[in-house]
C-alpha cells in the first residue's frame, strides 16, 4: 500500500464535490420535513437521513428543495420503486450506500459492486458513504465519489485523535482510487452523549461534547482537509438550546470560511510560534486565513508580536490581548482554537 505524506496531503487543496462554492455544513439524522426548516433557520445548507421508505423520502426531498438544502440517503428501497426516476431529479449531494463497511462485514468489492449499480442508474447523482476509522479508507477508499468517517473521541479518547483518522481517509482515496484522486473527504463529529448508546466497555462512560471541544474538532478536521462536516445526530444536538447554539455557531462559521478553504492553498508557518501548536494557514488569491489550535492538556504559550497584522474572526474581541489569558505572557489554554486573518 502506498502512503502519501502529510505534507503532500497538505498541499492538496480539499476536493468540492458540487459545483461553485458549495461546502456541505450538515446534520445526521433527520426524520421529519418540519426539521428541514429548523435546520435552514440554525445555518446548515444539507442533512443525512436513515428514512428508508421512498414516499417518506420524497417528501423530504420536496421540502429540501423548497429550502435550497442537499440530502444524503440510502437507495436502497428508491431503486426498483415507483419514485426511481424522479429520485433522479432529487435535490441529492450523494446517495449514502453504505454504513461503515468495515464493521459489518462488506467487503470492498461488494461496495464497488454497490456503487456501479448506483451510477448505473442515476450517473449524474453523486455517492458516499461512511466509515468508522481512517484506516479503513485503505481498503475501501476506491469507492464511490466522497469518503465519510465518523470518529466521536469524547470523552474516552484524546480530540486530536480525529485529525489523524481525516488525513488516514484522505490517504486512502489518494492510494486507492487514481481516476477520483482528490476526491472530498467528509467528517462526522461528535453531538451526542456515548452514554446513550451501546459499549463494548464493562463500565459505561461519556457526556456531551463542550462547546469548545465541538469547535476543537471542526476546526482539526478542517485543518486536515475536510472538505464538508456533517454532526451526528439532530436529535440530541437540539435536545437543549443550549447544545443546538453550540452547532448553530458552528454552522455559522464553517459556512463563511469553507468555502474559501475549499479553493485555498497552504500557506506558510509564521516564525516565531511554539512548536507545541497545531498551525494551518491557507492563502486565496492574496489574503491568508490561519487555524491555530493547541491539541495538547497544558497551555502553550502564544508568541503574539509572531501574530503581528493578523486579525480575529468569529470572535468578540478584536485583539489578542484582549481574547486570551497571561497578560504580557499570553498563552493558549488546551483545545482552544484561534482562527485569523491578514
Amino acid at each position: 500500500m502506498k502512503f502519501i505524506p502529510l505534507l503532500a496531503l497538505l498541499a492538496l487543496p480539499p476536493a468540492g464535490l458540487n459545483a461553485g462554492d458549495f461546502f456541505p455544513v450538515c446534520m445526521y439524522g433527520i426524520t421529519q420535513p418540519a426539521e428541514l426548516k429548523v435546520l435552514k433557520d440554525g445555518g446548515f445548507n444539507c442533512f443525512q437521513t436513515y428514512e428508508p421508505a421512498p414516499e417518506k423520502l420524497a417528501a423530504l426531498a420536496a421540502e429540501a428543495g423548497r429550502l435550497d438544502l442537499k440530502m444524503v440517503a440510502s437507495p436502497d428501497k428508491v431503486l426498483g420503486s415507483p419514485l426511481e426516476k424522479e429520485a433522479k431529479r432529487w435535490p441529492v449531494l450523494a446517495w449514502y450506500l453504505y454504513d461503515e463497511p468495515e464493521i459489518h462485514r462488506f467487503s470492498p468489492a461488494s461496495l464497488a459492486e454497490l456503487d456501479k449499480k448506483v451510477k448505473a442508474w442515476s450517473p449524474r447523482q453523486k455517492t458516499a458513504f461512511v466509515m468508522g476509522e481512517g484506516m479503513a479508507a485503505l481498503s475501501y477508499g476506491a469507492a464511490a465519489d466522497a469518503l465519510m468517517v465518523d470518529w466521536y473521541p469524547v470523552p474516552h479518547l484524546r480530540l486530536e485523535s480525529l485529525g489523524q483518522q481525516v488525513t488516514l481517509t484522505r490517504q486512502g482515496g489518494m492510494a486507492l482510487d487514481k481516476e477520483r484522486p482528490g476526491k472530498p473527504v467528509w467528517a462526522v463529529l461528535q453531538a451526542f452523549n456515548w452514554l446513550e448508546y451501546p459499549q463494548r466497555r464493562a463500565k459505561r462512560i461519556g457526556r456531551f461534547p463542550t462547546a469548545e471541544e465541538a469547535r476543537f474538532m471542526t476546526y482539526l478536521s478542517l485543518a486536515r482537509g475536510a472538505a464538508g462536516v456533517f454532526y451526528f445526530k439532530y436529535s440530541d444536538a437540539a435536545a437543549s438550546p443550549e447544545r443546538w447554539r453550540i452547532f448553530t455557531d458552528l454552522a455559522a462559521e464553517v459556512r463563511r470560511l469553507g468555502p474559501l478553504l475549499a479553493k485555498a492553498k497552504p500557506g506558510e508557518r509564521p516564525a516565531g510560534l511554539d512548536p507545541a501548536l497545531d498551525i494551518t494557514v491557507f492563502r486565496h488569491w492574496g489574503r491568508k486565513r490561519i487555524i491555530i489550535l493547541n491539541p495538547s492538556y497544558a497551555n502553550v504559550p502564544l508568541n503574539a508580536a509572531a501574530l503581528k497584522g493578523w486579525r480575529p474572526l468569529f470572535e468578540r474581541k478584536r485583539y489578542l490581548e484582549e481574547l486570551l489569558p497571561g497578560g504580557s505572557n499570553l498563552y493558549l489554554p488546551p483545545y482552544r482554537v484561534l482562527v485569523l486573518e491578514d
